[in-house]
């Protein structure tokens, strides 16, 4: 498993998102990731394959355990959020 930047380190937790939200993840040039890393104080790296016939792309959030916690509640907010969107 791989993340852009080679293997994630041993502290690496994984969150499975799916493939259709991942550019919200990302943001325009990278903008909302950035964001992301800046206010959870984790490292945010994004798969970039899907994992296979699953529709979803591992997140790889390092960082202590209260970093990772505020980033995983951030992208998960971002999930929630589209899917509340495109129910409507």
């Amino acid at each position: 498993m791989m993340t852009p930047y080679g293997p994630p380190s041993a502290h690496a937790l994984i969150i499975p998102v799916p493939n259709d939200i991942v550019g919200l993840i990302i943001g325009k040039g990278g903008e909302t990731i950035r964001q992301l890393q800046l206010e959870s104080g984790a490292k945010i790296q994004v798969a970039l394959k899907e994992v296979q016939a699953t529709g979803m792309r591992n997140v790889f959030v390092e960082g202590p355990d209260d970093k990772y916690r505020k980033a995983k509640e951030m992208i998960d907010d971002i999930i929630r959020n589209q899917k509340q969107t495109s129910s409507h």
